[in-house]
């Protein structure tokens, strides 16, 4: 139950709401248990002096105590459940929220699938709890605090008697609650699995096909099925005998009042429409009590829901130390100069050795530079801390000397465009995802943009052109105009620092150096940072920087570093080679 304390600022901030299906919850139970008042009347009336219109009123209160009854709890309805939808709104949006504000990092130990299972399944245990969970608690409470203050008006004794089941019934949804509060995270975790095999596997699903793997992944999810079935039928069997032992500790409770009852009818103490009044109680009791294990289940449920939930929520965002308002520079202030300062780096939460170690150099201001070296030099961790999505372990890097985690980080990343290895691209028109980046692009800033990644004239043979609605991760595009777009939608940020991490890949040589000539006319003012395994490419920049095991091996032009004859020609000579190679073929 503490895990669900917190959701108290989202109950306070419908306070009202909940406080109106208080206070009907109250009435209606208040005249349900007032209404079978008048059917004690009614038979008494009918087993003296017959008269049909005393019979009659009384029937008819007894409907009117009913369907008032049955109003009340319409807006007990109204107010509670509806509010439970707009806490699940909220819940939802404060989800979403937290989640695209966690770092990096985070996303780097944590699947898709079990992000979508808390957001999804666990939000929905969640709101069944502050709705039909609070409801029909409240609803139990008072139907069982009202028909107990009847009974007892009516025969205490009688009331003791029906009661006698009372202990061994809470022992009982103590004991069974634990069991089934263990059984249902048990069963989350396994809805979670379930959900992360099924999104990688659509995700996927070209790569499992070209593998034929299809079979595997079927038996994969099998297993998991069948895992969540057998764990749900244990838990479905303990609420059937939960309920099974509930409906018959009522109907017990019964016996003695109905062979105790009849004594006093018997000698008088009682009338039968007394005992008639007291049945009626005792079987109103009945729901509310069955229903325990029903709300019991509830509760449990949205208890680990929520506690998983929580672990999301206690997870901390990316930092944004300072805000615009308290007189930062707005990105338009900077420069785009870049300074690293003694940098070291390893992935947290590994135990591997440092990715960089002690790297130093600058990067003027609109200057091109560019990055290569062997597989696991560490190209791609060098660029990665520039946005701040990692962190480095030591050091300090500057941009028009100030130190980058003084800046907003919502400034700083304004401040870098950041084309990655892998490219992503939304479900979209290729207009809206070239626009992505920039709040404010327009149609014609668009087109540049594509014209800049030489994208333009492919774009216009699409029957929709820039209004072509993409696929799944932009699966209707090949790989190369996946990149191409990607880098577009860098070009409409208008960045004053743009890094292309091997963004290029996907093009052929001479597209690639036509691509970058055409980056370099368009930004001719921005600092570019160029990593390409291509010498064809990153010999126009105006320095070259050669990363080996996480250090700087090498730095300057290119016929500079050709002249050393050290690592970069090695470089330069094997990609001659690789190029002779494939000429050939």
């Amino acid at each position: 139950m503490k895990n669900l304390l917190s959701l108290k600022p989202y109950l306070f901030r419908y306070w009202k709401n909940l406080l109106a299906g208080f206070f009907f919850i109250i009435l209606t139970n208040f005249f349900a248990v007032a209404g079978p008042r008048y059917i004690r009347i009614a038979i008494d009336t009918m087993t003296g002096p017959f008269v049909i219109e005393d019979v009659a009123h009384n029937a008819g209160l007894y409907v009117l105590f009913a369907l008032v009854s049955g109003f009340f709890l319409f807006l007990v309805r109204q107010n509670i459940i509806v509010t439970s939808r707009h806490i699940e709104y909220d819940l939802k949006n404060a989800y979403f929220r937290h989640l695209e504000k966690l770092p990096r990092r985070f996303y780097n130990t944590t699947s898709t699938g079990e992000l979508i299972s808390r957001g999804t399944n666990d939000l929905n245990a969640v709101r069944d709890f502050l709705g039909p969970g609070i409801m029909y608690s409240l609803n139990t409470f008072f139907r069982l605090l009202f028909a107990l203050v009847a009974m007892i008006a009516l025969s205490p004794k009688l009331t003791f008697f029906a009661l006698l089941p009372a202990p061994l019934l809470s022992w009982s949804v103590y004991k069974i609650g634990q069991s089934m509060q263990k059984r249902t995270k048990s069963i989350q975790e396994s809805y979670a699995g379930i959900t992360n095999l099924v999104q990688e596997n659509l995700s996927g699903i070209r790569i499992v096909k070209s593998y034929t793997r299809e079979l595997f992944e079927i038996s994969r999810f099998e297993k998991l099925n069948q895992q969540y079935y057998t764990k749900n039928l244990s838990l479905g069997k303990l609420q059937a005998l939960f309920f099974a032992f509930l409906t018959a500790l009522t109907a017990f409770s019964l016996l003695p009042v109905v062979w105790i009852g009849g004594i006093n009818v018997i000698e008088g103490s009682m009338s039968i429409g007394g005992i008639a009044q007291f049945i009626v109680y005792v079987t109103m009791l009945s729901w509310p009590i069955i229903s325990i294990g029903w709300v019991t289940s509830i509760i449990q449920k949205a208890s680990s829901a929520q506690a998983r939930i929580d672990e999301i929520f206690a997870m901390q965002p990316e930092e944004n130390e300072q805000s615009r308002e308290s007189g930062n520079s707005e990105p338009a202030d900077f420069r785009g100069s870049l300074a690293f300062e003694n940098i070291s780096f390893s992935y947290p939460g590994t135990k591997s050795e440092e990715i960089l170690r002690d790297i130093s150099f600058s990067i003027e201001a609109g200057s091109k530079t560019a990055i290569v070296g062997a597989t696991g030099s560490g190209k791609t961790s060098l660029v990665n801390l520039i946005p701040r999505l990692y962190e480095p372990t030591a050091g300090a890097i500057l941009i028009d000397g100030k130190d980058i985690r003084s800046i907003p980080i919502t400034t700083l990343r304004e401040l870098v465009g950041f084309v990655p290895q892998i490219n992503f691209l939304f479900s979209d028109t290729i207009a809206n995802n070239i626009g992505w980046g920039s709040r404010e692009s327009t149609i014609d800033e668009i087109i540049a943009a594509s014209h800049s990644a030489m994208l333009h004239e492919e774009i216009e043979e699409f029957p929709d052109a820039f209004e072509t609605m993409l696929g799944e991760k932009g699966i209707n595009l090949s790989g190369g105009q996946k990149q191409r777009t990607c880098i577009a939608r860098a070009i409409a940020w208008n960045p004053r620092i743009l890094v292309l991490d091997d963004a290029l890949s996907a093009v052929d040589t001479g597209t690639e150096a036509r691509l970058f000539d055409a980056l370099l006319n368009r930004l001719p003012g921005t600092t570019v940072i160029l990593i390409s395994h291509r010498i064809s490419t990153v010999k126009n920049c105006d320095r070259i920087m050669v990363l080996s095991e996480g250090r700087i091996a090498e730095s300057g032009t290119h016929e500079e570093l050709l002249a050393r004859g050290e690592l970069y020609l090695e470089l330069y000579n094997q990609q001659l080679l690789e190029d002779e190679i494939l000429s050939m073929n």
